[in-house]
């Protein structure tokens, strides 16, 4: 009887121990035995990969739905797929942006383009990128980083030119950059123009200039009245063979008029300007 309770003793004692080590998290390399050759240790468990590709739309779901429920559901479905992949696309846009810039801030702190004989410029060069984006990535770090709070607590990643819009309002008044977002979210497509008309609405940004529109250019004139206005003024250019080959196909008749119009005026100028090569050379003397 007592070797039976010492016996029962000890498996208590076990599990006990066994359910206190349990407690403890394993090192990752817990079950290797470092005396033992490669081939000899325990496989290393798989990591569990996120699926790559979206669950098939389950049709099933549509049994029983008469046709306008079935494509009520389904157009719902791709408003959600669509909302998903504006989505995804801006949350890995920021943080690719964040990463990306503070790391170039890094690179720039330790003089990395130095360090590589290079220039700033040459040095952006190198990483596919021109100079300026470089600065433009680590101050877009910098908004959306300032931002985080207001991205966490709204759930809504920002791309860089969302987030140039939104830091400043943020940093002078968080709770109005939430109430921008929001509205900006509610007009159906968040962007950096949204954003924008939202703090002008509420009276955070100054409102646009309204610029005069611009003067509605002058009706095309006839034919009869581009050679009426150019006879004596410009006949020369009313004159160039294109302009003349066009006016004749519209009007030929209009046309013989003003160029009749156009010799009778050259013929009065050729008159005075004989007139005045006259005088001028009387003025001179016999010898001109």
């Amino acid at each position: 009887m007592s070797k039976k309770l010492v016996a029962q003793g000890l498996e208590g004692l076990k599990a006990e121990t066994a359910q206190r080590v349990s407690r403890i998290p394993r090192a990752a390399d817990a079950d290797r035995d470092p005396a033992l050759p490669q081939q000899f240790q325990p496989a290393d468990t798989p990591a569990v990969v996120p699926a790559l590709m979206p669950p098939t739309f389950e049709t099933a779901a549509l049994d029983g739905m008469d046709q306008g429920k079935q494509v009520e559901t389904l157009e719902a479905a791709y408003w959600d797929a669509d909302r998903a992949e504006v989505r995804s696309f801006q949350l890995a846009k920021m943080q690719g942006s964040v990463l990306k810039g503070e790391l170039l801030q890094l690179l720039l702190d330790r003089r990395a383009h130095e360090h590589r004989g290079l220039t700033v410029g040459d040095y952006a060069e190198t990483l596919g990128v021109k100079r300026q984006y470089v600065y433009d990535l680590i101050g877009a770090a910098k908004d959306i980083r300032a931002l985080a709070p207001l991205i966490e607590e709204t759930s809504t990643p920002v791309v860089a030119s969302q987030a140039a819009v939104l830091a400043p309002l943020y940093k002078a008044d968080p709770e109005a950059a939430g109430l921008v977002l929001q509205a900006a979210k509610d007009s159906g497509k968040l962007s950096a123009a949204s954003l924008t008309e939202a703090a002008r609405d509420l009276g955070l940004l100054p409102p646009t200039e309204t610029r005069a529109p611009k003067p509605t250019p002058p009706a095309p004139a006839s034919v009869a009245d581009v050679a009426g206005r150019l006879a004596f003024a410009d006949a020369y250019k009313v004159l160039a063979p294109k302009r003349i080959e066009q006016l004749v196909q519209e009007n030929p008749a209009a046309v013989l008029d003003q160029a009749e119009a156009i010799e009778a005026e050259i013929i009065k100028v050729q008159r005075r300007v004989d007139a005045a090569k006259k005088a001028a050379r009387k003025a001179i003397g016999p010898e001109a």
